[in-house]
C-alpha cells in the first residue's frame, strides 16, 4: 500500500509539473528540527485549507516529501481543488509511510518458544568438566605458536574467567564479530583476519620492548553474537565484558561494527563502576544520532552511553570528527553534554601536534582510568580502504598509532576496542595490517607503563648507532 501511494505521489509530481528542487534549496525559515514558518504572503491561501491540511503544512511534515521552497511554489501557483488534491495525496502517503501501532510492528517478533532461542550464548556445565588445570593454554602442536591455530598476538588461549585469574592475565583480546550496523558490511570477519595476519604484539622500535615479554596476553576467543538482533547481542556482550573485567584482565575487543562500543563500555562500567573512568573515542563519526529508528546501532552508540549516564560527557573526548553527520546541531549537542570534541577542521587548522597536545592535556586532567575506542574510519581511507563507514580526509595510521601509544602509557586502561574494519573490502590486507598496528600501539603503551617507563621513552640504542 505504501509503495502504491508513493508512486501516486510521483505521478502527481510529473503530471502537475512540480518544481524540482534539491534539499539544499530548503527555505531559510526552516529550523534544524524540520518546522516551517509560513511566509506572510501565503496566509490567505493557507487559511482556505482544511484544518488537517493546515496542520500538515505548519508542522513541517510535508518536508519528508518536498522542500520548503517547493511548497511555497505550490501554494502560490495552485488553488482550489487542484491544491487540495495535491495536499491530499501527500498526506495520504505520509499516513501510510508513518508508524501506526495498530498496523505496524514496532519490532521484529522473536520466536521464544523454539528450543534454539538464544542457543548461541548458552554455556552448559558439561563444558567445564574438561580435565585440566585452570590457566591459559597453548593451541599449538609445535614449539612456536605461529605454527598452530592462529591466535591474537600468537598468544595462549583462555576460555573461562578462572583461566584469566590463575594466569594473572593483563590483557584478554577477544573478537566481537557483530555486523548489524550501518555502512559497508563484512566487519564480522574483522577478528579472524586480524588473528590470521599475526602482526600483533610486535617489538617496539622506540623503546625496544616486546609487549609479550612484559604483559600477560591471551586470546579469549570470540563472544557469541546474534546475527539477526543487535539488541540480543548487546545484552550478552555486556555481561561477558563485565565478567572479563571483573577478573582484573583488560578486555580488548576486536570488532565487529561500532555498535559494540555501547556494550563494551557498559560492561566495563558494570564491573568498575559508573563514573570511575573516562572514554577517549577516535572516530570520523560522532555516533550521537538522537532520532534513529533502531534502538541501538553504530550511529548512536555514544549517544546511548551519555543518555543512560554510563559515562559522563565531561569525561569523554572524541577525536577525528568529519563527514555529513558532523553538523551544527550535533556539535552544539556535544557541547551541551560537555564532551571535548576535536574535528578534522581543528586538526587541519591548528596542526596535528597542537591538537594532540591539547588532547593529552585534557586526558591528564581527566579520570586516571580510561577506556580507549578506535573506529577505523578515523584513519585516512588510502590507508584504511576497509573502513565500514569510510570518510575522506582522515588521520594517518602513524598519527593514530602515536596518539594511542601515548594514551595507553599515560593512563590506566580499563578497556579497549577497535571496530568497523570490514576486511573483504580490501583484498590487499593493508587495512588489516594497519588495524593491527593501532591495536599493537596500545599494547606497547601498556607495556611501557607496566615496565615503569614514560610515554615518550626511547631506548638510547634506537636513536644513535654510537659510531661517530
Amino acid at each position: 500500500m505504501t509503495a502504491l501511494l508513493f508512486n501516486r505521489v510521483v505521478r502527481l509530481v510529473l503530471a502537475h509539473g512540480f518544481l524540482v528542487l534539491t534539499s539544499c534549496a530548503l527555505a531559510a525559515d526552516t529550523d534544524s528540527r524540520g518546522r516551517w514558518e509560513l511566509p506572510e504572503n501565503l496566509k490567505l491561501t493557507f487559511e482556505s485549507l482544511s484544518d488537517g491540511q493546515q496542520r500538515f503544512i505548519s508542522s513541517g511534515d510535508f518536508l519528508d516529501f518536498i522542500p520548503a521552497r517547493q511548497m511555497e511554489h505550490e501554494l502560490t501557483t495552485r488553488e482550489g481543488e487542484e491544491l487540495s488534491t495535491m495536499l491530499g495525496e501527500l498526506m495520504a502517503a505520509a499516513e501510510q509511510m508513518g508508524y501506526n501501532p495498530d498496523r505496524d510492528m514496532g519490532a521484529i517478533p522473536l520466536n521464544t518458544d523454539t528450543i534454539r532461542f538464544n542457543e548461541l550464548v548458552i554455556r552448559p556445565p558439561l563444558l567445564r568438566d574438561e580435565n585440566r588445570d585452570p590457566g591459559p593454554f597453548s593451541v599449538s602442536r609445535y614449539l612456536f605458536p605461529e605454527s598452530g591455530v592462529p591466535t591474537f598476538a600468537g598468544a595462549k588461549v583462555a576460555i573461562w574467567p578462572e583461566d584469566l585469574i590463575v594466569g594473572d592475565v593483563d590483557v584478554a583480546i577477544v573478537g566481537v564479530p557483530n555486523d548489524m550496523g550501518s555502512g559497508r558490511r563484512s566487519a564480522n570477519f574483522g577478528p579472524q583476519v586480524m588473528r590470521a595476519m599475526n602482526t600483533l604484539a610486535l617489538p617496539d622500535v622506540d623503546s625496544l620492548l616486546d609487549p609479550r615479554r612484559v604483559l600477560s596476553i591471551v586470546d579469549y576467543g570470540d563472544f557469541a553474537i546474534d546475527p539477526m538482533s543487535t539488541e540480543l547481542t548487546v545484552d550478552h556482550v555486556t555481561s561477558m565484558v563485565a565478567e572479563t573485567a571483573a577478573t582484573g584482565a583488560i578486555p580488548m575487543l576486536v570488532g565487529g561494527d561500532t555498535s559494540m562500543l555501547y556494550p563494551g563500555v557498559k560492561g566495563v562500567a558494570e564491573s568498575r563502576g559508573r563514573g570511575e573512568f573516562g572514554l577517549v573515542h577516535f572516530s570520523a563519526h560522532p555516533d550521537t544520532d538522537r532520532e534513529a529508528v533502531h534502538s541501538i546501532s553504530d550511529e548512536q552508540a555514544l549517544f546511548m552511553l551519555l543518555d543512560e549516564g554510563i559515562v559522563s560527557g565531561q569525561d569523554v573526548i572524541t577525536v577525528g570528527l568529519r563527514g555529513p553527520s558532523v553538523n551544527v546541531d550535533t556539535l552544539q549537542w556535544l557541547r551541551g553534554q560537555r564532551v571535548r570534541y576535536h574535528t578534522m577542521a581543528e586538526i587541519r587548522r591548528n596542526g596535528y601536534g597542537a591538537v594532540m597536545a591539547r588532547v593529552q592535556e585534557e586526558v591528564a586532567k581527566g579520570p586516571e582510568k580510561i577506556f580507549v575506542s578506535i573506529d577505523v574510519s578515523v584513519i585516512e581511507p588510502s590507508q584504511m580502504v576497509a573502513a565500514g563507514r569510510i570518510s575522506p580526509n582522515g588521520l594517518s595510521v602513524q598519527e593514530v598509532a602515536s596518539a594511542i601509544r601515548h594514551l595507553c602509557a599515560e593512563k590506566e586502561i580499563v578497556g579497549f576496542e577497535i571496530t568497523d574494519m570490514a576486511p573483504m573490502l580490501d583484498f590487499s590486507r593493508l587495512s588489516v595490517v594497519n588495524a593491527n598496528t593501532v591495536l599493537n600501539a596500545c599494547l606497547v603503551g601498556m607495556a611501557l607503563r607496566k615496565a615503569g617507563f614514560s610515554a615518550d621513552y626511547v631506548h638510547p640504542l634506537a636513536i644513535d648507532h654510537g659510531q661517530d
